[in-house]
């Protein structure tokens, strides 16, 4: 008899405990029975089933992320490339959700994966590849856009996010779009190189010219002065030989000698009674003479 109340008691204790379960913050459940839905949506907090026959099937509805592997993609002016993504997504109907996937989150992303693939491989085609290089998320938007609504119905849940996480190139068109990009460096370093010898020879062709302009001006200005200093040593002289004819004979005389002898190197014979040797003489008799 006490062994039989004890069981009754024991019995009745399971019953509670299993009776009662919490659902958290950022969680929703579902009472199910006998594998069927027997519940709508559950929202964080206290709630009761019926021991040992109701079961609660308790999801996490906050963000999940779910990466994707590198896959060959194709760009729209023919490249090759290995597109790798990731999706963040949250159940918002958990019966839908239970209904899909039995609950089980791997069955969700085998579900959803190639959705996203099959509208990333779109979206890709129809872009280049410096657009997918330089893209600042707007694929990822279009990408949201078309995949929700389906992923909404099929799956219950919610897509907050698609990204695409890193652009590579296959082995055999990496070294391909290497030397694409080696050959338009190429192209443009000539293209700058023609540029600036075309400048340099502009530039060089206006100092020429402004150089030689600027010598001439020179050349002209010497000249006027050079007429000017002569036209003055020219009255200067008149002026000094109206005064005394006979030294300004002697320093003419003088002046032929030191343009003739000045570099030390000329070389003359002369009788004695040459009039340049007098002059050279004693000047005494030069200026007797």
């Amino acid at each position: 008899m006490k062994t039989l109340g004890a069981a009754v008691v024991l019995l009745l204790a399971l019953a509670a405990a299993d009776s009662l379960f919490v659902v958290r913050e950022g969680h929703a459940a579902l009472l199910l029975q006998f594998g069927r839905i027997d519940s709508v949506a559950l929202t964080p907090g206290l709630h009761f089933k019926l021991p040992f026959v109701q079961r609660a099937d308790i999801y996490d509805t906050r963000a999940i992320v779910t990466e994707s592997e590198p896959d060959r993609y194709q760009t729209s002016d023919g490249n090759a490339v290995l597109v790798g993504f990731y999706v963040r997504w949250r159940i918002v109907d958990p019966q839908a959700y239970y209904r899909a996937t039995s609950g089980e989150e791997l069955q969700a992303t085998q579900v959803m994966t190639p959705l996203v693939r099959d509208a990333l491989r779109s979206q890709v085609l129809s872009h280049t590849l410096s657009e997918l290089i330089g893209d600042n998320g707007a694929i990822g938007t279009r990408l949201r856009t078309l995949i929700d609504p389906e992923t909404r119905q099929r799956l219950g849940v919610q897509i907050l996010d698609v990204g695409i996480e890193r652009v590579e190139f296959p082995d055999e068109a990496a070294d391909a779009a290497y030397k694409r990009m080696q050959a338009s460096a190429k192209a443009d370093a000539t293209a700058l190189r023609t540029e600036g010898a075309d400048k340099a020879a502009a530039v060089r062709a206006a100092g020429e010219q402004q150089a030689q302009s600027v010598l001439a001006q020179a050349q002209q200005d010497a000249a006027v002065v050079r007429g000017e200093g002569d036209a003055q040593a020219a009255k200067i002289y008149a002026g000094a030989s109206a005064k005394d004819p006979q030294f300004f004979q002697y320093w003419s005389a003088l002046q032929t000698y030191r343009d003739t002898f000045g570099d030390g190197h000329a070389v003359i014979v002369l009788d004695q009674n040459s009039p340049l040797l007098r002059d050279m003489g004693e000047p005494s008799q030069a200026k007797a003479h």
